[in-house]
């Protein structure tokens, strides 16, 4: 069987889709079979990309990655005798006529469409469902999404697969105390900040999260610092404009994005806690990749954030700040906090990309089958 992964993804990021993106294929590489992995993409591959040479690759372009998709992708697949094409993001070509799969990490923009701008929601509302509905079969990478699937684009249960995603490899703790110390002292940080990871943008809610800090910080511990680490995405002024307004410039550190996972590893190891406040995920990997790192977390009580964390964290029912800085004192002091650590650790344990490269094979295989 010839398997065709569309990654266009690739030749823009890493994080998000890209990362899973990355992960998958490496981990369908290691799995026995004799199925061949193409790799369809439309632009060349960052220079320190080096993925297993198990997988072909095919590039074709440059182009914008809709109209590539909807354009060359399918003569593409015809060319190369793919007999299965697999988009893990929304890249299926709607003429393609051999079966396909289609990841669906998330429905934000449907459930969230002021948080996008016109061409995002155009996409959305209109491409996303017909290739839902041509796909053979769809994979979510929680419960909550694929019940997003089945209730927002009317999608049957039985042709939705939901395979977890997994933090890397590389996030675990820090045994290096030394290092740990250097890390602080070359970044200018105190020991104990607080970490909280993800794009600057509406979903992620930063507004609130930094009122509640102000008031934490004021109340209980005036000498705390938080480091925010994730690029500008959209529609961030207002958290900017937060900042200013509560004076909080001394204490809040803007980090952008960190590509490097062994920094964003010391990142993880050397904060107190992580912290993120979103109105939703699809699926919390800053979250696990925090866990991994031995460092606890705070998170609401929704989407998927409960399947990542289950009881190795801080989930809160409401948007009362008092409760979040309750959650912030609790971890702030605790003297159990050994315990928390181990208990993310095992949690980040039950989630392998091993794991996910099998049932995904088994997708495939099922797909080809008819089933």
């Amino acid at each position: 069987m010839r398997i065709g992964i569309e990654c266009s993804i690739l030749t823009r990021s890493r994080a998000g889709i890209g990362f899973y993106t990355d992960n998958l294929v490496r981990a369908l590489a290691k799995q026995p079979g004799e199925e061949e992995y193409t790799l369809l993409y439309n632009r060349p591959l960052p220079q320190d990309l080096r993925l297993p040479s198990r997988l072909r690759h095919i590039l074709s372009g440059p182009a914008s990655t809709h109209i590539w998709a909807q354009t060359r992708l399918s003569s593409l697949c015809r060319r190369e005798g793919i007999d299965l094409l697999h988009s893990p993001g929304q890249a299926i070509p709607l003429l393609y006529e051999n079966p396909s799969i289609l990841t669906i990490h998330d429905l934000s923009p449907m459930l969230f469409p002021r948080q996008k701008d016109l061409t995002s929601r155009l996409i959305w509302n209109s491409l996303v469902p017909i290739m839902a509905r041509r796909a053979r079969h769809i994979i979510t990478v929680s419960d909550n999404t694929k019940r997003d699937v089945v209730n927002l684009l009317g999608i049957p249960e039985e042709r939705i697969t939901r395979i977890y995603e997994a933090a890397d490899p590389a996030y675990y703790p820090e045994p290096d105390s030394e290092r740990l110390r250097r890390f602080l002292y070359d970044k200018a940080l105190e020991p104990g900040f607080i970490l909280a990871v993800g794009t600057l943008e509406p979903r992620k809610r930063y507004p609130f999260l930094l009122r509640a800090f102000a008031r934490w910080r004021e109340r209980f511990n005036p000498g705390a610092t938080l480091v925010i680490v994730g690029k500008e995405g959209w529609l961030y002024d207002d958290i900017y404009e937060t900042l200013d307004a509560l004076k909080l410039q001394p204490y809040v550190r803007f980090e952008g994005y960190v590509r490097d996972m062994d920094v964003m590893r010391l990142y993880y190891s050397a904060a107190q806690f992580s912290i993120l406040t979103p109105a939703y995920e699809g699926f919390w990997l800053p979250g696990l990749e925090s866990l991994a790192c031995g460092t606890p977390v705070i998170a609401p009580r929704h989407s998927s954030i409960p399947e990542v964390v289950g009881d190795a964290g801080l989930l809160i029912d409401s948007d009362e700040e008092d409760e979040w800085m309750a959650a912030m004192n609790r971890l702030w002091m605790a003297s159990d906090r050994d315990a928390w650590s181990q208990k993310g650790i095992e949690r980040a344990k039950q989630f392998s990309w091993d794991c996910a490269a099998r049932e995904t094979l088994n997708v495939y295989r099922r797909a080809m089958s008819g089933g």
